[in-house]
């Protein structure tokens, strides 16, 4: 194992949505947070990777609002420094941006005159063998350190079109090369092609920067960054940030800058994108099925069963994945997986919350469960962790009716505050201002009930948050 690096800081971008892994992964709770491949999240695996390798103050996780409480716990849990380094875009605004805004914390963090050599890493990806990863790495910052501007390609095992390509040129090292130029996702023959010519990279969406010349190109090429970078002085680089560009480091900077250079990244990576990845990279019995959760397979093969709802019985499939949560099903083909994100798309046009929200939602203070709706009605079950409280609210258009199920609930209606405990129930009305608390040891769990013509989340007025959220 490597030693740990002094200089170099990680920054790890922990804010997409994984699309082509629906129905598991939603917008609200996307595939970095959910363990798909063992015990630890997607998130936890790449955090506990970059510890062989940096010290955890040198480790900037950059996520959004509306993940970064369950990023911050699930970096607590793993390692308490790692908490600290987890920075919150108010928006969106694709990869150069966040990597500036995790340089940004990198260079405040060292006090140094110049700002660090940076690494970044997506927070959703598999590496097989760590030592090599690692001499990759040390290959890739001596690259940076010398003005180059280093990206990691992985030697194909096959045709996929789900990957952008990254064609080599001159040897600069043992494992780099010169980069001739970047190649967007092909079509099946164009793969083909690239598998059999030997000259081209699956682009892994890994880099290596220095700082200083990261952002001398950023003014080169991208000039209204560059002026939102050099506004920051002493202010957090945060502000002004809804107005910034969206662009990608590939579109900003990669594709203009001279010295590119690509490190190969011969250590086992896969980018865990799509059911078919996972598919491929799950053990499988012998008829060449993979199954998780409550499933059966009768006559299957080369297939895959995935339940996280009820029991999933597969019979005489073929080629086939079949995925099933508590409130929707997928079935495709093993070979059409990448259209899983089109199915996204149209529940987007549709509007429907099945491609944001798990019937089960995080909060910073617990979780909630949708149990059962209709036209005027909402059931739930609500976890409150021990000392967390929720929001000072209330409601325009819903009333609800608490009923503890275990633990003790501090509940706050107006000015009356009443302590409850199992079998016991409180009544919020329709326009009250009211909160709940955990004020014991073991978590709290209650059902609640909502009534009223109206039922979505949207309808709370915050009043005070502890967590800091903004007013709704």
């Amino acid at each position: 194992m490597n030693a740990q690096s002094p200089a170099c800081h990680a920054i790890i971008l922990a804010g997409g949505s994984g699309t082509r892994l629906w129905p598991i992964s939603r917008s609200l709770f996307p595939k970095q947070l959910i363990a798909l491949n063992g015990d630890l999240t997607l998130l936890q695996e790449t955090l506990k990777r970059a510890l062989t390798h940096f010290r955890p103050d040198h480790i900037h996780v950059v996520t959004n609002e509306e993940h970064v409480f369950e990023v911050r716990a699930q970096a607590r849990s793993l390692d308490p420094r790692l908490e600290a380094g987890v920075i919150a875009e108010p928006r969106g605004r694709n990869t150069l941006p966040a990597i500036l805004l995790g340089l940004d914390a990198a260079w405040r963090a060292t006090g140094g005159e110049t700002p660090p050599t940076i690494a970044v890493f997506p927070s959703d990806h598999m590496l097989g063998d760590i030592p090599r990863w690692q001499a990759a790495l040390d290959e890739a910052t001596r690259l940076a350190d010398d003005g180059w501007f280093v990206t990691f390609g992985v030697p194909p095992t096959h045709p996929e079109t789900g990957y952008g390509y990254i064609r080599r040129g001159d040897s600069i090292a043992d494992r780099s090369f010169e980069v001739e130029g970047f190649v967007e996702k092909p079509d099946h023959a164009t793969a083909t092609g690239y598998l059999k010519d030997g000259r081209y990279f699956w682009n892994s969406g890994m880099f290596v920067f220095n700082g200083q010349s990261l952002i001398e190109a950023v003014h080169a090429h991208q000039s209204d960054l560059g002026h939102w970078w050099e506004s920051r002085g002493d202010r957090p680089l945060i502000e002004g940030y809804t107005s910034i560009p969206s662009i990608s480091v590939d579109y900003g900077i990669m594709e203009h800058a001279s010295r590119i250079a690509v490190v190969e990244a011969d250590f086992g990576w896969d980018d865990l994108g799509s059911w078919e990845a996972l598919y491929r990279l799950g053990k499988k019995d012998e008829s060449g099925c993979v199954r998780r959760g409550d499933t059966m397979a009768l006559d299957c093969e080369n297939s895959m069963l995935f339940s996280r709802g009820g029991k999933l019985v597969g019979i005489g499939l073929k080629d086939i994945v079949a995925v099933q949560t508590r409130d929707a099903t997928l079935v495709c083909a093993l070979d059409k997986t990448q259209r899983v994100k089109d199915v996204v798309e149209l529940l987007k046009a549709e509007s429907s919350s099945l491609a944001e929200v798990h019937l089960t939602v995080h909060r910073p203070w617990g979780s909630y469960t949708v149990l059962e709706e209709g036209k005027l009605f909402k059931i739930k079950r609500i976890t409150v962790l021990p000392g967390a409280r929720l929001s000072l609210q209330m409601h325009h258009h819903r009333s609800e009716h608490w009923v503890v199920v275990s633990g003790a609930a501090l509940v706050q209606v107006g000015e009356t505050e009443t302590l409850l405990t199992e079998n016991q129930w409180a009544v919020i009305p329709r326009g009250a201002m009211h909160r709940l608390s955990n004020p014991g040891k073991i978590p709290l769990e209650l059902i609640e009930v909502q009534s009223g013509p109206y039922l979505e989340e949207d309808d709370i007025v915050r009043f005070e948050d502890v967590y800091g959220r903004k007013p709704k």
